[in-house]
């Protein structure tokens, strides 16, 4: 994944930051007092950090206030300068509720969150048209209808003489000229963050639409057909929704074993991939960083060195001191990682588990090798 464009403006502002992850849920009638006194207990600690009273009551504001969103689902907040940054709602409660008054906003939980959703497209298509559901998290979602301009012949009538034969050609004339359209005005509306279109409906016209679109999307877009799902007003959700549940899952699963298939391939080679934290933090000043592999850690409480710019990290303040750097600070390792991608455009993959080949959890794909890089 790519750092999110709303985690990326965030270092745009000065710190230090209030970072929250506050569970919103409301399951009973007292819902709205127990969030309060939630986010009360998170405010008392932030302030006994030292965390500034117009940044706590910035948040205050927004602390609990997605009255319009049911269910159980967490609150992520990020305030700097008593200013709100970022107010995200989350689909599900955080694991442990966390309230940081630090240097970097604390960010990586949301990552994590957000790595395991992948932004798609659901294209139920017939010969006319197509509607078009956009899904780029459980939260974010979006539906359009796209009519082709071809409304006549759209029938075949399976008879084989010559006349008839020219009115099939016009028939598949106007398939190809409606999948055409539907796959141009995706191609139009395309979200950024879309990795995936899955593709259901009519066969002849997904086939359609699916060959236009793998000539016009980049190469980043995987298009899936499926076989469930139809168009027609009535049709059942239930099997098309298991359907691509299960394509979604063996996406995240392909993206993942392509990535940690070439670190491991590369570290075996001692190619184009470095491993461990000090090696990793090295190559990332350099901007040499392509992918950042990450094992998940919820317990981790790895710190490192931070200077001003994004890229100016390092284990200790000794070597960023090396560096010129006289505006040091310390702060959580995640956190001055997550910065340093957003700052040199690098992606990141995070692995629930750990690996032989990921000494200390952490290893990175190279975009290029010099003669410091290990070997």
């Amino acid at each position: 994944m790519q750092i999110p464009d709303s985690i990326s403006a965030l270092y745009s502002h000065q710190g230090p930051f209030v970072s929250v992850y506050l569970d919103a849920t409301r399951a009973s009638e007292s819902g709205d007092t127990e969030v309060e006194l939630r986010w009360r207990g998170q405010r008392e600690r932030l302030a006994e950090a030292g965390a500034d009273d117009k940044t706590l009551e910035a948040v205050d504001e927004v602390a609990g206030a997605h009255l319009d969103v049911a269910g159980r689902h967490g609150q992520f907040i990020v305030a700097a300068g008593g200013e709100v940054l970022l107010d995200e709602v989350t689909r599900r409660p955080p694991l442990r509720e966390v309230g940081r008054w630090s240097a970097l906003p604390h960010v990586l939980p949301y990552l994590v969150d957000r790595s395991t959703q992948i932004p798609h497209l659901t294209v139920l298509i017939d010969r006319t048209g197509a509607d078009v559901y956009t899904v780029l998290d459980e939260i974010h979602t979006d539906q359009m209808s796209v009519e082709g301009g071809a409304e006549y012949p759209l029938r075949k009538t399976g008879r084989d003489v010559w006349n008839e034969r020219a009115f099939q050609n016009r028939v598949d004339n106007a398939w190809e000229t409606n999948s055409k359209e539907v796959a141009q005005t995706i191609h139009h509306h395309l979200p950024p963050e879309v990795r995936v279109i899955l593709v259901a409906g009519d066969v002849r016209a997904r086939n359609l639409v699916t060959e236009e679109l793998t000539k016009v999307l980049p190469q980043r877009v995987t298009v899936r057909q499926l076989e469930h799902g139809a168009r027609a007003e009535g049709a059942s959700r239930e099997a098309l929704d298991e359907e691509v549940r299960s394509a979604l899952l063996h996406q995240l699963w392909a993206e993942r074993h392509d990535i940690l298939a070439r670190l491991q391939q590369a570290v075996g080679r001692h190619d184009y991939a470095v491993t461990g934290i000090s090696a990793v933090l090295d190559a990332l000043r350099k901007a040499q960083v392509d992918t950042l592999v990450l094992s998940d850690d919820p317990s981790s409480t790895a710190t490192c060195s931070i200077g001003p710019d994004p890229l100016l990290l390092a284990s200790t303040d000794a070597e960023l001191s090396d560096l010129g750097v006289t505006e040091i600070q310390q702060d959580r390792l995640d956190a001055a990682l997550v910065r340093a991608l957003a700052g040199s455009g690098a992606g990141l993959v995070i692995t629930p588990g750990g690996h032989q080949y990921v000494e200390q959890g952490i290893a990175a794909l190279l975009r290029y090798t010099d003669a410091s890089t290990p070997t």
